[in-house]
């Protein structure tokens, strides 16, 4: 990996000590050397003399002076590193602390550094390329500080151009840090990554964005914060580090590494260690608490005895893992789909293709020609059009694409990948009749695209706002005038399809983290929600002008990441980063009921679940690269 850093510039700001006792202190002078250190290496390659370590700043002023000064003669690449607390003020802000600061509300905005002062200070660096890196609490709020503003409407904001920022929490979370730990959890991960490398990963180089999936992967499935992301897509691919995982890498001995993974366990939020402090005398008056590191008719689902005793019968028989895990992707399996029929699988996979598989015999799958490429990145979803012959896929390059699977063995390519998204595409569906796709992105929109005729894909309306973060997942109902989307921003909506699309009143309320997953029943008349919060939340939505809440559900011991309702209706299945797979009993009146035994054998988070047709078959996708096909006793 030869560059020239030479022009460029890094900054790492730690601070750890704090004149103010209602502040815990931090492992960041630890965690700032440890940062040097790697972009020193061989891995990184930075030229020692372009690495400035701002430690224990006192005052925001002489925070920014310095910050100024470094910044100045960054012209290719500026990268700033900071770890410390991150605070949100009254107006609802990301303020990093610094020596002197002052958690009272009052004084906070004066004594620590507001990110958006920062922010206008990495605005105006002439370095083309700019990569912030956020180890504190609450890093998803610089997100606003991060785009440029067309008006005082945050839907006419955009990235700031060359900006590519990585959070270690989200806008309501916690940073963490092991009990006595010499490194933070995010730092820490971090590091062990780069230093390891990615054996997944076939290029001898990691991408900063590759790093990140891979550190939203590990800490989302440790149970540990997720970090966030944000920025243009431009600034994502920059090359980090060698992989060091790749055969063309010399092996060294990792003993110097830092290693926080024997650290992790018990771990203490930044909420506890104020507590702790109180309880031996400080003071909490006026503190902000906000430190802690911390397509037939389907059968409707009823509510009468024969109903519950069949699906209690079909759920309790549960179901019993045919034969061995499908191999054959080299990364994360994000998505699984049957076509009609039920004989053809697809899957999509974070190592950037989409594979077919023959279930004619569940007991011995094959797959159907190559692996299908043609992504850059990530495939986060994969849907089959209610009559089998086309196959929609989204991906984190900012494209899904329409392809012809009359014969799975030799898809073809309808059109140009739909474009105009400017993130990540996480999630596709058709409607009911075919002649809908909805696409959900990371820039907050969901787009509508009429493809009666596949080959030319049009726009409906204008993209659809109402998210006010990633739109993570979206579906039809059977009616298809109704639509329904999960988010970032924890949020649950409900959209009348007209063009152009409205929302249905207000979001639906009661996630507490983000909602990876939403799934009408097939008779439309419920809506399921999966989130970080290791909830399911059932809703009736036969009038979704005033959704009903049936119930939240608990059960997984993680982010519940899919949800899916089997054919019939009555069964609800849910995929965790607990890496088991659960059944439920669903009833319109008494909400989810769970069968008593999770499915395991996974040994990664279970990201996707999909029902055959009959319902006779579960298909699962996971972290450990490989589908499962799960029997379903009828």
């Amino acid at each position: 990996m030869e560059r020239d850093l030479s022009r460029s510039r890094a900054i790492l700001i730690g601070n750890g000590g704090y004149a103010d006792p209602r502040i815990p202190n931090l492992p960041a002078a630890q965690c700032v050397s440890a940062m040097a250190d790697l972009l020193a290496s061989d891995l990184c390659g930075w030229p020692a003399e372009r690495v400035t370590c701002l430690v224990d700043v006192a005052s925001p002023d002489a925070l920014a002076r310095k910050v100024i000064a470094a910044v100045r003669d960054a012209q290719d690449v500026l990268l700033v590193y900071y770890v410390g607390h991150g605070v949100r003020t009254s107006e609802g802000q990301l303020a990093l602390t610094v020596g002197e600061t002052d958690p009272g509300w009052e004084a906070l905005p004066y004594t620590a550094m507001l990110y958006e002062n920062l922010a206008k200070i990495l605005r105006g660096c002439r370095a083309q390329t700019k990569l912030v890196l956020l180890d504190c609490c609450h890093a998803e709020l610089a997100n606003r500080s991060n785009h440029v503003f067309q008006s005082a409407d945050f839907e006419e904001a955009h990235p700031v151009d060359g900006l590519y920022v990585i959070g270690a929490s989200g806008s309501t979370k916690k940073a963490k840090t092991p009990v006595n730990g010499t490194l933070t959890c995010f730092t820490g991960a971090f590091l062990e990554i780069v230093h390891n490398g990615i054996r997944e990963v076939s290029a001898p180089a990691l991408r900063l964005d590759r790093i990140f999936l891979e550190l939203h992967a590990r800490l989302r499935e440790a149970g540990l914060p997720e970090p966030v992301q944000s920025g243009a897509r431009g600034a994502h691919g920059f090359l980090f580090a060698q992989n060091a995982a790749h055969p063309s890498h010399p092996k060294k001995s990792l003993e110097a590494v830092p290693a926080p993974v024997e650290e992790r366990w018990p771990l203490l939020d930044r909420r506890t260690l104020l507590t702790a402090a109180g309880a031996i005398g400080l003071t909490l008056a006026n503190t902000v608490s906000v430190f802690p590191r911390g397509p037939a008719d389907p059968a409707t689902a009823s509510d009468s005895e024969s109903t519950d005793k069949a699906a209690n019968a079909a759920a309790k028989a549960a179901a019993a893992s045919l034969g061995q895990p499908l191999p054959g992707h080299t990364d994360r399996v994000y998505s699984v789909a049957f076509r009609s029929g039920g004989r053809v699988l697809a899957s999509g996979s974070a190592d950037q293709t989409v594979r077919f598989w023959d279930l004619t015999d569940p007991l011995r799958p094959k797959p159907i020609g190559s692996p299908l490429p043609g992504h850059t990145d990530t495939v986060y979803s994969v849907v089959f059009s209610p009559d089998g012959n086309l196959l929609a896929d989204a991906s984190a390059d900012q494209k899904a694409r329409l392809l012809d699977v009359t014969d799975p063995a030799k898809p073809a390519l309808l059109s140009r990948p739909v474009t105009g998204h400017t993130d990540a595409v996480f999630s596709v569906a058709f409607s009911l009749s075919g002649e809908l796709l909805a696409a959900g992105s990371g820039d907050r929109t969901i787009r509508l695209w009429k493809v009666t005729d596949p080959a030319h894909p049009v726009l409906v309306g204008q993209p659809v706002f109402g998210h006010t973060d990633a739109v993570l997942s979206v579906a039809f109902s059977h009616n298809e005038s109704v639509m329904g989307s999960g988010g970032s921003d924890h949020a649950v909506r409900l959209w009348n399809v007209a063009d152009p699309p409205a929302p249905i009143g207000p979001a639906l309320p009661g996630h507490t983290d983000r909602v990876y997953t939403v799934a009408f029943s097939p008779n439309g008349h419920l809506l399921a929600s999966g989130s970080g919060d290791r909830t399911i939340r059932l809703w009736k939505v036969t009038n979704p002008a005033n959704p009903v809440l049936l119930g939240s559900a608990t059960g997984h011991k993680s982010t519940v990441n899919t949800v899916a309702f089997s054919p019939d209706g009555r069964i609800l299945a849910s995929g965790s980063s607990d890496h088991t797979i659960r059944l439920w009993r669903v009833t319109e009146s008494a909400g989810l009921a769970l069968v008593e035994y999770p499915l395991t054998g996974h040994r990664g988070a279970v990201y996707s679940v999909a029902f055959s047709p009959n319902g006779n078959l579960l298909a699962s996708g996971s972290a450990d690269q490989t589908i499962r096909l799960w029997k379903l006793s009828r």
